[in-house]
């Protein structure tokens, strides 16, 4: 059971729907709360927006710098009381934030992609990964009590959202003429996405060239010992927003540097690149030149599309930025360091004393301090399923 969203859906409250992730996931989430006996709103913001939410909502066209004061009337006139959103770093939900942080009498209420990856939602209140309000006391933990936790894998809903990202920006641009003042959080252009998703085709065919040898040698131990360094995708909030640098380059730089000073002259790092992110970056120029100047080519590894479970189980630690691939690492009991914001960055579970010291004083996690917290995690703010999902259904009974 989420208890975010049963304390959200067992209040009957007036609630405004924001904008949603792509799909029909805020239709079912409109309708699941209506029938929990809440009265639900909703704004569309563009032509996608109103393609998977076209009853039932009004629809916003003008400028943003008016949309604060639109905001505000539209609360008091409904007496809206909570406000949903997905992702909260979004223009128009940051202002919504700002907006509900100023007024006593609204809550605000944050979903997204969940924190274990693929098969969970996060569902949180006030906001999510750094903005999260989960505790990050170590001592808050030892009192938690460990109940089961369903690990059932879903099925890929991959193509399932491919349709839905194709079928949102169709409509955004069929419908620009309506909502002309929209301000996206990225790109809009179909002629954008298109090539850089046939890039990204290209290069996982060419990375699947080399992906059995690479995972051969991994298996017979070529590169032991070795660290993983996930990459993340640039352009998402988790590095735009809730890291140090806002860049992934500078954290390559970081972490390839360190590795060079103080990782034992024996051990590996390997590079992995983000498979979201195959067709918009490419850091091997970057990663060799880095190497390189640092006289470690031979020991840092760039890869592509090599399943995490395998590198999991071989290596000796993870570095990461705040990536939610910390917390598979850590459900494999290897040590990890978190180098930005992350809501598992906690005494007992991460490396507290900095990337430098880490390669040769990493620890595991304290197991039974990671299944308590993991416990509440699941428990407090993950629901089991994918919003992908075309007939996803609330699970949750007041």
């Amino acid at each position: 059971m989420n208890h975010y969203l049963y304390e959200l859906a067992s209040t009957k409250t007036n609630i405004l729907l924001l904008q949603g992730p792509i799909g029909p996931f805020f239709k079912n989430v409109g309708m699941w709360l209506q029938k929990s006996g809440c009265n639900v709103y909703k704004i569309n913001l563009n032509g996608g927006d109103e393609h998977f939410y076209p009853r039932n909502s009004v629809s916003f066209c003008e400028s943003i710098d008016a949309f604060p004061q639109f905001l505000e009337n539209y609360i008091q006139q409904n007496a809206i009381d909570a406000i949903v959103v997905f992702g909260d770093c979004r223009i128009y939900h940051k202002i919504a934030k700002s907006i509900v942080d100023s007024n006593s009498n609204l809550s605000f209420w944050v979903f997204e992609e969940g924190y274990f990856r693929p098969h969970y939602i996060t569902f949180e209140k006030n906001g999510v990964n750094g903005f999260s309000l989960l505790p990050k006391n170590h001592d808050f933990y030892q009192n938690i009590e460990i109940t089961p936790i369903n690990d059932r894998k879903e099925k890929s809903h991959f193509y399932s959202m491919v349709y839905y990202s194709i079928t949102y920006y169709i409509f955004i641009l069929l419908k620009k003429y309506k909502y002309y003042n929209y301000v996206h959080h990225r790109k809009t252009s179909l002629l954008f996405y298109a090539s850089r998703w046939s890039l990204a085709l290209i290069r996982k065919f060419k990375a699947k060239l080399t992906q059995p040898r690479l995972i051969k040698n991994i298996i017979n131990d070529d590169y032991k010992p070795f660290y993983i360094f996930p990459l993340q995708c640039n352009q998402d909030f988790q590095i735009q927003v809730h890291s140090h640098y806002h860049s992934m380059k500078s954290y390559i730089f970081r972490v390839i540097r360190s590795f060079s000073l103080f990782a034992d002259e024996k051990s590996y790092l390997l590079i992995k690149h983000h498979p979201m992110d195959e067709g918009f970056n490419n850091y091997n120029r970057l990663i060799k030149k880095l190497a390189n100047r640092y006289g470690v080519s031979k020991r840092v590894i760039y890869i592509h599309s090599i399943p995490m479970p395998i590198l999991l189980r071989k290596a000796i630690g993870l570095v990461t930025v705040n990536s939610t691939c910390g917390l598979s690492a850590l459900i494999h009991g290897l040590p990890v360091i978190a180098l930005s914001n992350a809501h598992y960055d906690i005494q007992g579970l991460t490396f507290q004393y900095g990337l430098d010291r880490f390669w040769k004083e990493g620890q595991k996690p304290d197991i039974l301090l990671f299944e308590k917290y993991r416990s509440y995690l699941c428990n407090k703010s993950q629901i089991k399923g994918s919003i992908y999902y075309k007939d996803f259904k609330l699970n949750i009974s007041l």
